[in-house]
C-alpha cells in the first residue's frame, strides 16, 4: 500500500515551471543565453537560446534527448547538473511542459 500512496503523491507533485527555469538558468544558459558567459562560445550553439519560456518551450523535445535521455548537455557536464535536476526536467516535460 505504500508504494501506491507514493506513486500518487508523485504523479500530484507537478514540477513548477519556476524550478524548470532555474535549472535551465544555471546549467544550460551559460552556452544557450542571448550572452553566453562561457567564454568558449561567443554565441549560443546551433543558435538554440533558452533566455525566455517561449525558447524553453520550444527546445522541450531536445533537453529531453541532450539533458535526460542521452545526458550529453550541458557539455563534458561543465556546470554540474545533478542527476535530480535531470529527474525533475524528465518530470516536467511528462507533464506536457506547462509554463505555469
Amino acid at each position: 500500500a505504500t508504494a501506491g500512496v507514493a506513486a500518487a503523491a508523485k504523479k500530484t507533485s507537478r514540477v513548477p515551471f519556476a524550478t524548470v527555469q532555474a535549472i535551465v538558468a544555471q546549467r544550460c544558459t551559460v552556452c544557450h543565453g542571448a550572452k553566453p558567459t562561457q567564454s568558449a562560445f561567443p554565441s549560443a550553439p546551433l543558435g538554440i537560446k533558452f533566455d525566455t519560456p517561449a525558447e524553453i518551450k520550444a527546445q522541450v523535445a531536445q533537453i529531453k534527448s541532450q539533458s535526460v535521455t542521452s545526458q550529453k548537455m550541458p557539455l563534458a557536464n561543465m556546470t554540474h547538473m545533478t542527476d535530480k535536476e535531470r529527474a525533475l526536467l524528465g518530470q516536467w516535460i511528462a507533464e506536457g511542459a506547462p509554463l505555469k
